[in-house]
């Protein structure tokens, strides 16, 4: 007797395991990045060193970059599947934030 192996791709909904993954880490590491940082600019003070200045600049030019990004994957060669679309919009988000997590948890 064989046993017949089927790919992920044919179970019905596999395709949506990422993006559903994506936006569950997005919603756990959010409240942690922002927590970090309004931590950190509340204990360092007035004015701001050169530090917390970088990482001032930095919080803002991420998100222009990360949200654009994920503007032109969605306009950009659209997949005819909603969570290969959905994932491939979700991925500059997701990697930004959970980098911006790892990084501000070593710190």
């Amino acid at each position: 007797m064989t046993t017949k192996r089927t790919a992920a791709s044919s179970i019905p909904g596999a395709k949506w395991v990422r993006p559903w993954w994506q936006l569950v880490e997005i919603t756990f590491s959010v409240p942690v990045v922002i927590g970090y940082r309004t931590f950190r600019m509340v204990a360092g003070g007035w004015p701001p060193d050169a530090r917390e200045r970088r990482e001032m600049t930095r919080m803002v030019s991420e998100k222009a970059e990360a949200f654009g990004k994920a503007a032109v994957a969605a306009v950009v060669n659209p997949p005819k599947d909603t969570a290969t679309a959905l994932g491939n919009v979700l991925a500059p988000v997701h990697k930004t934030v959970s980098s911006n997590r790892r990084r501000l948890i070593r710190s």
